[in-house]
């Protein structure tokens, strides 16, 4: 049944809606190196680089984070900073996350609460996150190719500037195949993200999306 109501909410998200968007190609990429601490801790460096073009309003990404996270039974606690430019922005955040089961195989979520510092904005932003992923092994072969699809909510609690928008600003999707190669984990795939705007059409960028975890 939740697998289902993943498949739905995916539908739903892909869907072309009957509201004005701004739709327009981008390129992902996402880049981590993941170092064990112990058996259970770990540390991790995480980029991401997001391609948009000169003729995208938003402009280029370039994010840099560093996580330390343990495992508390089966779920994964982690806090990071985060340091980033979007165009002309300039942003760090604080961040919190837990990742775990949802109680049937292949399906989990994750939950991630931001604190948000953009350079000149006039206060502190808050930001929760909920993702919930689904997937599914192609194959017995251990560490074979896996078809994962996720959705994921931003629900900003508190804005970074005075009568900003709050409650649900984005939605992010992904559907791609993933699989490990000895220390190396590999992703491919498509992510289309949705911008919610008020009384301004929604800005969707659709990008190819290749990333790489590297497990020292």
């Amino acid at each position: 049944m939740k697998t289902r109501l993943l498949v739905a909410a995916l539908a739903a998200t892909f869907a072309t809606p009957a509201m004005a968007e701004e739709n327009r190609l981008e390129g992902w990429f996402e880049g981590s190196v993941v170092a064990k601490l112990d058996k259970k801790s770990f540390v991790e460096f995480e980029t991401q680089q997001r391609a948009r073009g000169s003729s995208n309003p938003i402009g280029d990404n370039q994010t840099y984070r560093v996580w330390l996270g343990t495992k508390v039974g089966k779920t994964t606690l982690t806090g990071g900073i985060h340091r980033s430019k979007e165009g002309s922005t300039k942003e760090t955040r604080l961040m919190q996350q837990a990742s775990y089961p949802l109680g049937i195989a292949g399906l989990k979520g994750r939950t991630r609460l931001e604190q948000r510092f953009i350079d000149g904005a006039d206060k502190t932003g808050w930001r929760l996150r909920q993702r919930v992923g689904v997937g599914v092994p192609l194959s017995r072969e251990d560490g074979g190719w896996e078809f994962v699809a996720t959705a994921e909510g931003f629900l900003t609690l508190r804005a970074t500037s005075n009568g900003g928008q709050t409650g649900l600003t984005g939605l992010r999707t992904f559907l791609g195949m993933e699989r490990s190669i000895g220390k190396l984990d590999l992703s491919v795939g498509y992510t289309r993200q949705q911008n919610i705007r008020e009384n301004a059409p929604d800005r969707v960028g659709h990008a190819p999306t290749l990333g790489l975890t590297f497990n020292l």
